[in-house]
């Protein structure tokens, strides 16, 4: 018994396409793309730990000084201190919370 010719597919190619269009990186680079962007994903991460409620005791390196003082917010460019001061997330080399 034969399939009705509707059913019948007389037209089969192998398609190469996928293997066309593929190009892998073999090797993986761990570094971040910038200092900047680490930094940035360093304040959100203090930002959404359970230790934040209102401030944060932290320890702020710049490329000028070190401070210790508590961070209570943040803006898209700067962050906020407890004394109103703002900080450029720019200047920031390395930011650590005191416990």
């Amino acid at each position: 018994m034969s399939l009705p010719s509707i059913y019948q597919n007389k037209n089969i190619k192998i398609s190469t396409n996928q293997q066309d269009f593929f190009y892998g990186n073999i090797e993986e680079n761990k570094e971040p793309i910038s200092k900047y962007h680490d930094i940035r994903n360093d304040i959100r991460r203090l930002f959404t730990s359970k230790n934040y409620v209102y401030k944060l005791n932290c320890l702020i390196t710049t490329k000028d000084k070190t401070i210790n003082t508590y961070v209570i917010g943040n803006t898209n460019n700067d962050l906020i201190t407890i004394d109103n001061e703002l900080i450029p997330i720019k200047d920031i080399i390395d930011i650590k919370e005191k416990y």
